[in-house]
């Protein structure tokens, strides 16, 4: 039996479009949806970091545009 790499991250997204990084060694929490291959944590931030410009919630951009 193989174990999951602990040093292996995924990038995860909720439905308010807001973004974080999660142990790929572990389910995705309930609510989120998994963005790409399990890649390390410096990888991780950087896509977080590239996808997620605008911290607020969906609904609250919907609300002020």
């Amino acid at each position: 039996m193989t174990h999951p790499d602990p040093e292996l991250w995924i990038c995860v997204k909720n439905t308010e479009d807001r973004w974080s990084v999660w142990p790929a060694a572990l389910p995705v929490p309930a609510g989120w949806q998994a963005q790409g291959a399990p890649e390390c944590h410096a990888d991780c931030l950087a896509r977080v970091e590239q996808n997620w410009r605008d911290p607020r919630p969906a609904a609250l951009k919907e609300a002020m545009a």
